[in-house]
Order: C-alpha cells, then sequence, then structure tokens
C-alpha cells in the first residue's frame, strides 16, 4: 500500500453498526431506538440494529412498524451472551456498539467512540453512564478497574466527578453501552456462554482483551443515561440475580486467574467459605453460589485451558495496566 493510500486509510471513518439487545422492552424501545438513530444519523450515517431475544410483548412488530429506519433482527430466546453475539455475527461493519434497551445515547455520543477504535491496539471504549436524573450516584460502569481479595475479583466503579473528566484505561466496558472492532470481538470469540443466564461477560470480555495485550479505555465524552438493571430487574427476582452474579463471579476467578500463588490463595478463600457456613453459618448465598458453579467446572476447566494458550499479560499486569498505574 502506497503512502497516500494509506493516508486515505487512516482518515476513513470507522463504521459502526448501532445494536440494540432487547427483551420484553416494548416501552424502553421507545426511548432507545429514537436517540440511537439520531445519534447515528448526525455521526455520518450507520446503521442501527435491534436484537429482539424472543419477546412476547409485542417488541419486534412496534419496531419494525415505528423505526422503518432500524433493522430488526428476531432470535429465538438466548439470553443476553448469546442475542448479543448473534447480532454482532449478522453486523457488516468494521465496528459495533452494544446498547441495553434501557440505554439513552446522546445525540453525539458516537464519534468519540469510533476515533479511538482507529488505534490497533484499542480493543473496546465504554461511556460515561449517567442516571435519569444526570446524577452519577450509584452509577456502574465508569472508569472501571478490580482487585483480587477475599476469594473474588471485586469491582469498582468510579462516581467521583472529577476523576470521570479524562479519557483512561479500565478494566472493561459496561455492556450496557459497549464499542468495539468487531475483528478482536470474534477474535476472542464474543460473550462467553459460560456466564448463563447473565452478568460477568462484559468482565470477562474486557479482562481477557487485556491479557491479549489490547487496550480498554473510559470515555467521558459520550454519554447514555441508564436506568441501572431496568432490563434485568423486569423478569428476575432479585433473590436470582445475586445468586447468579455470585456464581458467575466464580466461573469467572476459576477461567480467568491463571498466575498459580493468586489462584490458590483464591481457591483457599472460596474453600472456607464452605467451612464456616457449616461451622458458624451466616455465609448461604456464597455457599448456594460454590454449588453452583460447581456444576459448571468441567466448562470452566476447558475455558480456562483456551485462555492460558492465549494469554501474554499476566494477570498482575492486566490490573495494573487497565488501572492506569502500568503503560
Amino acid at each position: 500500500m502506497d503512502s497516500a493510500a494509506r493516508e486515505k486509510d487512516r482518515v476513513r471513518p470507522v463504521q459502526a453498526t448501532l445494536i440494540i439487545v432487547n427483551y420484553n422492552g416494548r416501552d424502553l424501545l421507545a426511548k432507545s431506538v429514537p436517540a440511537a438513530l439520531e445519534a447515528a444519523r448526525q455521526a455520518g450515517g450507520h446503521p442501527v440494529l435491534v436484537a429482539d431475544d424472543a419477546s412476547s410483548d409485542g417488541s419486534v412488530e412496534m419496531a419494525r412498524a415505528g423505526y422503518p429506519e432500524a433493522e430488526v433482527l428476531a432470535l429465538p430466546r438466548g439470553g443476553f451472551g448469546k442475542t448479543s453475539n448473534a447480532a454482532v455475527a449478522a453486523a457488516r461493519t468494521e465496528a459495533a456498539v452494544l446498547l441495553n434497551s434501557d440505554a439513552v445515547v446522546s445525540p453525539d455520543f458516537l464519534p468519540p467512540l469510533l476515533e479511538h477504535l482507529r488505534a490497533p491496539d484499542v480493543f473496546a471504549v465504554g461511556c460515561k453512564f449517567v442516571n435519569p436524573d444526570g446524577s452519577l450516584t450509584d452509577t456502574l460502569g465508569n472508569r472501571t478497574s478490580g482487585e483480587w481479595r477475599h476469594g473474588l475479583l471485586h469491582l469498582h466503579h468510579e462516581t467521583d466527578p472529577a476523576r470521570l473528566t479524562q479519557t483512561c484505561p479500565q478494566l472493561y466496558a459496561n455492556g450496557a453501552a459497549l464499542a468495539f472492532r468487531r475483528d478482536k470481538w470474534e477474535e476472542l470469540g464474543g460473550f462467553d456462554h459460560l456466564y448463563r443466564p447473565f452478568y460477568w461477560e462484559d468482565v470477562d470480555l474486557g479482562y481477557r482483551a487485556w491479557g491479549r495485550g489490547w487496550r480498554v479505555l473510559y470515555e467521558p465524552g459520550s454519554t447514555v443515561v441508564h436506568e441501572q438493571g431496568g432490563t434485568i430487574a423486569r423478569v428476575h427476582r432479585t433473590a436470582r440475580v445475586e445468586l447468579m452474579s455470585a456464581k458467575n463471579a466464580l466461573l469467572f476467578s476459576w477461567k480467568n486467574l491463571l498466575e498459580a500463588s493468586l489462584f490458590r490463595g483464591v481457591c483457599a478463600a472460596q474453600a472456607r467459605w464452605g467451612a464456616d457456613d457449616v461451622l458458624i453459618g451466616g455465609l448461604p448465598p456464597r455457599t448456594r453460589a460454590l454449588s453452583a458453579a460447581l456444576r459448571q467446572l468441567p466448562e470452566a476447566a476447558r475455558r480456562r485451558a483456551e485462555e492460558q494458550r492465549a494469554r501474554v499479560c499476566a494477570d498482575s499486569e492486566i490490573l495494573a495496566r487497565a488501572s492506569g498505574a502500568a503503560p
């Protein structure tokens, strides 16, 4: 490729498909789809795709009738991860932006994300999430980081406005509004079905991307109004949501923590949960999660072996780079 061709490729706009993943969120689509269409239009024209996970509330019919500019992909029931993977596979652009149906993007949110995706070592970029009232109180997904302690990866979501003004590395981009390069997504295999039915798929994706030497960024110039848990809370009891999140946190550690000394410490801490519950009580949610996760242990072991073959960065390096503490 000559210099003129290289320069033309460098300035060529990155094309992205905006994918809204929906399950029985007809009323949510009435806000999220128009916002996505306007953002796509303002950014110069990008396709918008509604990926429906076998809704029974008329979502598909409403989206097709109300928003003919958007493509609607009606899929069999598969859950968030499978539906997202199918939608990304159906896209034909070099990048994609996954959006929850309860995420309403700002009109100018797309260009800053796509600009970052020009860099060859950037896998994904996450947005700045705000509550419907514009506040940051208890928001999830902003400038994420993590720390291994007490048997799990403990996640931190920044809520201090003073620390949310600059582009910076983060551990993972929240799946409610996640922009990424499709070639790298495909190399990672997309969301791992190990984490069915929901939660930790996006953490796993970001961690594995860092493990391959790629970067995940936080971009405050791309704002999304997000009703935290607005979709899952509609169809699942709180106790089930908490159990699945705890189960998948365990599976994440078994699959992804490859440093021997760290892994031994984490497994020892997890083993103490069961002993403590027998001896003194008080930890039934954790022991129930452990029991549920053990049923998926063979599957997690296979995924761990795959990750070992692909990993180029140590666990301690992943967390340091993702927090901005290492180059």
